[in-house]
């Protein structure tokens, strides 16, 4: 078994069947101890998973939703490296959570002539904490790999919370009361990248602020329309003293009218020829700055994007032989 510090008060009782006794057991082993391996997740699982989450919670429209997959990875002598993931089928048949094994074969099949390095390690799953039902499917995903890893991704953050939902576990058989019970122990990981997993992070963090956060423009119009808003408003607010004070509603201030009179003769004239032609010569020259805006930040983007694409595949382009 993966064997590093476990620590954390998360555990679930669980019943074990005796023939004399009922024992409660933890589902999660809280004893420290030395650690055996180094392993490291890449963020393209972590993306896979929350993407796989995501998606299931918007189609079902459920906030409870739990997705299940495979972990592949590369583990020579004490290091192991998760690099990918795939969705896997699990179902609830007769309140037992069952792995579609088929499915699975197949996707591994698949992967292994793309990727044929990569070896199954383990699988995914997401939800607070360890539920009864991993243990069923930490055995049956035993029969693909006898020390499998299971990596639970936490959906509710609090917003203060600083350091990754993620949480690494392994399995282990612990007596308990003369018996042998598998249980999870907790597996220290590290986050590890590459070159090129940067330059995809980076791509899709921009990607996701520009879907979130706005350009430049439409805020630029959004304080623009709530400044016309205010405006009306309080123009509003002025017609409705002049309407009530020249019905007799209200006493008549003269000073509060003088203000009035000297703010309409402040406006300009807008009905002259020459306004309308200044307004219109304006109005082109802002539409033509901000085309000259968008077409350098779409050239300056492409130069980026050129920039990253020669520096991720410049390694395998020096190993090529023209002939």
């Amino acid at each position: 078994t993966v064997s590093t510090q476990s620590t954390g008060p998360s555990h679930n009782p669980q019943r074990m069947s005796n023939p004399e006794k009922q024992v409660e057991t933890p589902l999660v082993n809280n004893e420290e101890r030395g650690g055996a391996l180094d392993v490291f997740l890449h963020p393209l699982v972590i993306i896979n998973i929350s993407d796989h989450y995501t998606r299931e919670k918007v189609s079902a429209q459920r906030s409870k939703s739990r997705v299940f997959g495979a972990l592949l990875g590369i583990q020579a002598g004490r290091r192991v490296e998760v690099f990918n993931s795939f969705e896997l089928i699990v179902t609830e048949i007769d309140g037992a959570m069952v792995v579609d094994t088929t499915y699975l074969n197949r996707k591994k099949d698949q992967l292994s002539k793309v990727f044929p390095t990569y070896e199954f390690l383990g699988w995914y799953s997401t939800g607070s904490e360890v539920q009864n039902s991993d243990l069923a499917i930490q055995k049956q995903i035993m029969a693909f790999n006898e020390s499998p890893l299971y990596l639970l991704l936490a959906p509710e953050v609090p917003a203060q919370a600083r350091e990754l939902p993620l949480t690494l576990y392994e399995s282990e058989v612990k007596v308990l009361e003369d018996l042998p019970t598998l249980v999870f122990a907790r597996v220290n990981y590290k986050i590890e990248t590459g070159d090129a997993e940067r330059i995809a992070v980076d791509h899709v963090a921009n990607v996701g602020a520009a879907s979130a956060n706005v350009s430049m423009l439409t805020s630029h119009l959004g304080n623009l329309h709530n400044a016309i808003k205010m405006l009306h408003m309080r123009i509003g607010i002025i017609l409705e003293y002049l309407k009530q004070s020249g019905e007799g509603k209200i006493p008549v201030h003269h000073g509060t009218l003088r203000q009035i009179a000297t703010l309409c003769n402040l406006l300009p004239t807008i009905d002259t020829d020459q306004f309308k032609q200044d307004f219109i010569n304006e109005y082109n020259d802002a539409l033509l700055v901000t085309y000259l805006a968008g077409i350098t930040k779409t050239s300056n983007n492409i130069n980026e994007l050129i920039e990253k694409f020669n520096l991720t595949y410049d390694r395998y382009s020096r190993k090529r032989t023209f002939w």
